[in-house]
């Protein structure tokens, strides 16, 4: 269970702030620059205050990581106990990520560079959280391959090219950019059903040739037979 949910409903929504400052804080300047007067400031409230709730930066890493991983979780969740086939799954999963990267870039990008900084019980609940979401992608995959709708790829390899490509986004998003979300996801999952080669005129061509070449072969090789046939029928 989350800290947030043992709290009354007023001091969890500050807390919430605070980690929520203390989010983009961590994001813009790192977690060793960030201060806590900083974060008392962002989150509107006084030091003295941010201390009722947390009572350390540290404590304020392992919070951020924690509602990340959780929201990370319960999305995934949400879209494999739907149960659709396995393609589609993993079309939602690309959309659920860059949507969850991209409306939460500042929890994000505490989440993949600030690891080293974690306590080791928070560092290993994370790798923990990792496997777990890798293997539940995994499964998709595997599923996906047994029935036939996947290519038969290394499993663990598909799901290291899937969150690769969609994870790194921390690093170049910008919300100012000329594509939206919705629009760079189409992208990725274009790129990982279709891959990045183009329908060469020239290859459509030359397979048209090779089907001309084998159509003409089996009618001569037809006509081959028959002949034998017409001559016994005549001596007949």
């Amino acid at each position: 269970m989350s800290r947030d949910a043992t709290l009354p409903p007023t001091r969890a929504a500050v807390l919430d702030e605070i980690v929520r400052a203390a989010a983009a804080a961590f994001g813009e300047v790192g977690y060793r620059t960030a201060t806590l007067d900083a974060i008392a400031e962002r989150a509107g409230l006084s030091k003295v205050t941010l201390y009722r709730y947390v009572s350390s930066k540290e404590e304020l890493l392992s919070l951020v990581v924690e509602r990340t991983i959780a929201t990370f979780r319960q999305g995934l969740r949400d879209i494999v106990e739907q149960r659709r086939p396995a393609e589609e799954t993993l079309r939602r999963i690309v959309r659920f990520q860059v949507e969850l990267l991209t409306e939460n870039l500042a929890f994000l990008t505490v989440f993949f560079a600030e690891e080293s900084g974690l306590p080791a019980p928070m560092a290993a609940q994370a790798a923990r959280a990792k496997r777990e979401y890798d293997r539940t992608i995994e499964r998709v995959v595997r599923e996906g391959i047994e029935t036939g709708r996947l290519r038969p790829l290394p499993p663990t390899l598909v799901v290291f090219g899937i969150l690769g490509m969609c994870n790194w986004l921390h690093k170049w998003y910008k919300p100012q950019g000329a594509m939206s979300p919705g629009q760079i996801a189409d992208v990725f999952v274009d790129l990982l059903e279709r891959g990045y080669l183009a329908e060469q005129p020239a290859a459509a061509a030359r397979s048209d040739d090779t089907l001309a070449r084998i159509e003409a072969r089996l009618a001569r090789l037809e006509r081959a037979v028959r002949r034998p046939r017409r001559k016994a029928r005549a001596r007949s």
